[in-house]
């Protein structure tokens, strides 16, 4: 794997192009300066957590290389939380970034493989806050109800 930032690359794109490497792979913060707005593809990014991918993959093309970023879906501190905890900020200015067909393949992407495993969760964390709820109100309905008799 070649560690080149997408201005590095696009300075030896000839070279690169001749040698048959074409995908570059931005990581450990090397994504500086992706070309948001000529994304051609969305993938999930083949690391999940809570039965959902915890990343995607935005795929660029441009001058004859393929650029491929990760972004994390989480915030950085979600792993161990037991929920999911979706980086709304990052995410939102993102997808202000990506052109129309990318944000239809990201919102198809979060759709199929996110929303279910999310809903689910969700599901079953309000039945448990139910049930702790009824049990906190039967509990203070008893406390009521021997302090009125204690009262009267």
């Amino acid at each position: 794997m070649i560690d080149l930032t997408v201005a590095e690359a696009l300075a030896k794109a000839e070279h690169l192009k001749a040698l048959g490497e074409t995908t570059i792979y931005l990581y450990r913060g090397k994504g500086e300066g992706f070309p948001f707005d000529k994304v051609t593809g969305v993938e999930d990014g083949g690391t999940w957590r809570l039965g959902m991918p915890s990343s995607i993959y935005l795929y660029a093309e441009v001058d004859g290389l393929t650029f491929k970023l990760s972004v994390d879906l989480e915030q950085s501190d979600a792993n161990g939380r037991g929920v999911a905890v979706i980086d709304r900020d990052k995410l939102r200015v993102l997808f202000t970034k990506l052109p129309e067909a990318a944000k239809q393949q990201f919102a198809d992407m979060l759709e199929s493989k996110c929303l279910p495993s999310i809903a689910e969760r969700t599901t079953e964390i309000r039945a448990a806050l139910q049930a702790q709820a009824d049990s906190e109100d039967c509990v203070r309905g008893l406390i009521r109800l021997a302090r009125e008799k204690v009262t009267a």
